[in-house]
């Protein structure tokens, strides 16, 4: 059904039209690798390609994630080998294949793996096995024997080569979890124990998107195919699954380097499909990003797909190391047939940009977007999860389409370098009405027409845009003061050097020359803005496309992107936009400017006709993360109720300006009435307690309370590097939910490319929810506690990953919060503050704030202030009390 659906929507992009034109031109002779979270070899749709190849070439594991810590074992004289404490027979069927006096044995075990049902490798309904494994040298290489069905005995288990020598897999229990060897002898090549990998995929993710670029007879269904079924794959594993898929220590940067010398050692033209990516904090700077295009300028044939990311609609939200520039960065649209399935004398839905995509703003990103949203094969124990959604699933979908066109090209005898395959894609792109270059990039490729334009004997072109800093567009997000100029610098990379730049912009508060002549390095080019036509709240975007004069069908040569965001200042009066229509699948922006530390931010979206209608909200920080008080999308609407509310407490209010999103469903326009305002006051920490100021230009009248809302410790970091730091604290009994904020320094994050929190309990399981991969240089977890945690001690692990080898040691802070009862403290009081003036809050001692909970040792009292004023408008801030 699925496939008859359309579901794998391969029109989107033309690829049935394409593939029917050409029916050998589906990436055959083309190498697709997968930098994912491993890829299930067992699955149908991924053992064959459509000559009959086998699809996967190599399963390579950077992740260590399976590594089994092997030490020298002996067999008796009984044929028994001890392992891990268990005592196993069958040792003499082993014996017979190595001469080997020295044996190495270990244990594989599941509750490492994290939680069910993908860390039930056998399908026993338990995550608590441990499997014992032999390792020997035979004749033809290292060999695992592995204690499949725990029943005592190698003498029933069939032996376990590296991948690479004959592609072997196993598989344990009902659901399986496929399972393969990666072996290398001891660092140093000194002898001793080797080094076992076991390559597996314990999140689904990296067989979806396996699927999505070459999948080939997907569920055994005869021309259900994902887009290039005719390439090969290598499946490289870079993520440890059980922290949530999160990339280890330079694990991104060696597959990708495997992954070269692999392709150039069989001569194959080789697509890298990255679907991962983290927040930017200094956009342009990030140490993966350098790598990323260090990597792809010393491969001049080779492209990179890599999803934007899925913090959408929010401007600045792209993600690293789709921020590379060299980069393919994919965002995402969301097909109709999942918007509403065929119906009889029904047109079919329409594809839509996918509001979750992530968006440009100090970035000209993203550069393409293609579906993100796909019905992909997925292992035995993930049954039921096949459609899924995000740019994850966008960029692998633009790695068969770069797949298909080399395999054209080759077949034509000819060889096409990364240039002119970006191009191609970009020239041939059909933008959706209403969106922005920031949103979609140039849109939509058609593959057809992208193979037209190569076949054309049009050439490509790479150049790093840069405007005064390191990122690749002008961004002003506090408006402009006056007339103003950004010069942007403009450096060749690869492909065609263009002689002259005829320039054009879009908008008419842009100036700029109508050509300029190409330095032989780096050329400026003035943009200049009229403040005049920037003054009314609201986005302004304006791009200069630069063209070659002698060959102005090759399409643009680069953009200068600019946007200038007009803010509402809050401070001056409330934001309140009644009944304001929004079209289908579009989203509405609204920028309000916060400047004063310790200010509460309220936001309302309210549906008048709530039953009919649905709208997502969604806030941002100054910084284009989504708001630490409102992480996720605010749906609004149906059995939400008709309003929804996101208030950024003081000590959550990062000064600067906010984006506030409202965001139509695909298929329907909603009307909502959208609101923000200030608290009565701002709350800031000062000796005595609290100094309240005047958040408006008026006198300010409020009642005062306190309550006691849980408990509070902060805990200094100190990394050591590679490993895994932990925090260990006990859960009171009052508890009910559990907080971890985690602050990095911003230049640190630069350095890295993820960040996972963790949390077990004493048996070692990890707690279901309580686990959070970081997007940016601060991260929240958030989870409910069970009545069984309460009183019992909790590991918080804080687990880095650095760009690139050695990790080094780092900093950073971490609070622990634990909520659950509420205590008032005393019956208030009154507050008044001028306009300009400022007034003492005092926070209750610390003995009797600690008095109305019991505390955990070294924690302190968490005490919130709640300024209400006559009008209703509240100012808010939680406050550690310590005895």
């Amino acid at each position: 059904m699925a496939f008859l659906l359309g579901l794998m929507p391969l029109k989107s992009t033309g690829v049935d039209v394409f593939r029917a034109a050409h029916p050998t031109y589906d990436g055959r002779g083309v190498l697709i690798a997968i930098l994912d979270t491993g890829i299930d070899p067992g699955v149908a749709g991924l053992i064959a390609t459509s000559v009959g190849a086998p699809k996967i070439l190599e399963l390579r594991d950077f992740s260590g994630e399976g590594r089994i810590d092997l030490t020298p074992v002996t067999p008796d004289a009984d044929g028994r080998v001890r392992v891990g404490g268990a005592l196993l027979s069958g040792a003499d069927r082993i014996g017979r294949l190595t001469a080997a006096t020295t044996w190495y044995g270990g244990v594989f075990r599941e509750l490492p793996l994290g939680l069910l049902p993908a860390a039930d490798v056998n399908g026993n309904g338990r995550n608590t096995d441990v499997f014992p494994v032999v390792v020997v040298k035979a004749t033809d290489g290292w060999v695992a024997f592995i204690d499949t069905n725990l029943d005592g005995s190698f003498e029933d288990e069939m032996p376990l080569h590296d991948y690479r020598q004959g592609r072997e897999t196993i598989a344990l229990g009902t659901r399986p979890l496929t399972l393969v060897a990666n072996f290398a002898d001891a660092p140093g090549g000194g002898g001793g124990a080797p080094i076992l990998d076991l390559f597996f995929d314990t999140m689904a993710h990296g067989t979806h998107v396996a699927g999505v670029a070459a999948g080939h007879d997907l569920f055994n269904v005869a021309g259900f195919d994902g887009v290039a079924p005719g390439a090969q794959l290598i499946g490289l594993k870079i993520a440890n699954n059980a922290r949530g898929g999160v990339s280890v220590h330079a694990s991104i940067w060696r597959a990708m380097d495997y992954a070269a010398r692999f392709a150039a050692q069989r001569n194959l033209p080789l697509v890298l499909n990255l679907s991962f990516g983290v927040g930017n904090e200094h956009e342009g700077r990030a140490v993966m990003d350098s790598l990323v295009d260090a990597f792809l300028a010393a491969h001049e044939g080779v492209v990179m797909t890599i999803s934007a990311g899925n913090d959408g609609p929010g401007l600045s939200t792209m993600g690293l190391p789709g921020s590379a520039d060299l980069a393919l960065s994919v965002g995402a649209s969301y097909p109709g047939v999942f918007a509403r399935a065929p119906q009889p004398g029904v047109p079919p839905a329409r594809d839509v940009l996918a509001w979750f995509s992530s968006r440009g703003g100090e970035l000209a990103k993203p550069d393409i977007v293609t579906p993100g949203v796909a019905f992909s094969v997925v292992p035995p124990w993930a049954t039921g999860d096949e459609i899924k959604g995000g740019t994850s699933f966008s960029a692998p979908h633009a790695a068969g389409l770069v797949a298909c066109l080399v395999s054209a090209l080759a077949q034509e005898g000819r060889r096409v370098s990364a240039a002119e395959l970006l191009q191609a894609l970009r020239v041939s792109a059909r933008p959706f009405g209403g969106a922005t270059i920031l949103d979609q990039g140039a849109g939509v490729p058609v593959l057809e027409a992208a193979y037209q334009w190569l076949e054309a004997g049009h050439q490509g072109s790479v150049y790093a845009v840069h405007a005064g800093t390191a990122a690749s567009a002008a961004y002003r997000r506090d408006g402009v003061a006056s007339d103003t100029v950004t010069i942007f610098t403009v450096r060749h990379l690869a492909g065609l050097r263009a002689a002259q730049f005829a320039l054009r912009a879009d908008v008419p508060w842009l100036a700029v020359p109508e050509a300029v002549d190409a330095s032989p390095r780096t050329t400026e080019i003035a943009v200049g803005y009229a403040r005049a036509a920037l003054t009314a709240p609201g986005v302004y975007i304006g791009t200069v496309t630069a063209r070659n004069p002698s060959d102005l069908l090759a399409g643009p040569l680069f953009r200068l992107v600019n946007t200038v965001i007009v803010p509402y200042d809050l401070g001056l009066k409330p934001l309140y936009d009644e009944r304001r229509i929004v079209a289908p699948a579009a989203v509405h922006r609204y920028f309000v400017r916060v400047l004063q530390p310790g200010g509460t931010l309220t936001a309302t979206v309210t549906l008048p006709d709530s039953q009919q209608q649905r709208a997502t909200m969604r806030l941002y920080e100054p910084n284009g993360a989504p708001a630490r008080s409102a992480p996720q999308d605010v749906e609004v609407g149906g059995e939400e109720g008709g309003t929804a509310v996101v208030t950024v407490r003081g000590e959550d209010l990062v000064p600067g300006v906010y984006e506030l999103d409202v965001v139509a469903p695909p298929l329907a326009s909603v009307t909502a009435t959208v609101r923000a305002e200030l608290g009565a006051v701002a709350l800031a920490p000062a000796a005595a307690g609290l100094e309240a100021s005047s958040a408006h230009p008026s006198t300010v009248t409020g009642r005062v309370t306190r309550v006691v809302v849980g408990a509070e410790r902060t805990y200094a970091l100190a990394g050591r590097g590679q490993p895994a730091e932990t925090l260990r604290v006990r859960a009171p009994a009052w508890a009910k939910r559990v907080e971890v904020d985690v602050q990095l320094p911003p230049e640190l994050w630069d350095e890295v490319t993820d960040f996972s929190l963790t949390v077990y309990d004493s048996t070692g399981q990890q707690l279901r929810g309580a686990n959070e991969a970081m997007n940016y240089a601060f991260g929240r977890l958030s989870f409910a506690l069970t009545d069984t945690l309460v009183g019992r001690p909790l590991t918080v692990e804080l687990y880095p990953a650095f760009a690139k080898l050695p990790g080094h040691p780092w900093r950073g802070a971490a609070r622990i919060r634990f909520l659950g009862r509420e205590k008032a403290l005393g019956s208030g009081s009154e507050l008044s503050v001028v306009a300009g003036g400022r007034a003492t809050v005092a926070l209750p001692e610390g003995a009797s704030a600690a008095s109305a909970l019991e505390l955990p040792e070294g924690f302190g009292a968490l005490v919130e202030t709640r300024v209400t004023s006559a009008s209703g408008a509240a100012a808010v801030r939680r406050t550690v009390v310590v005895r």
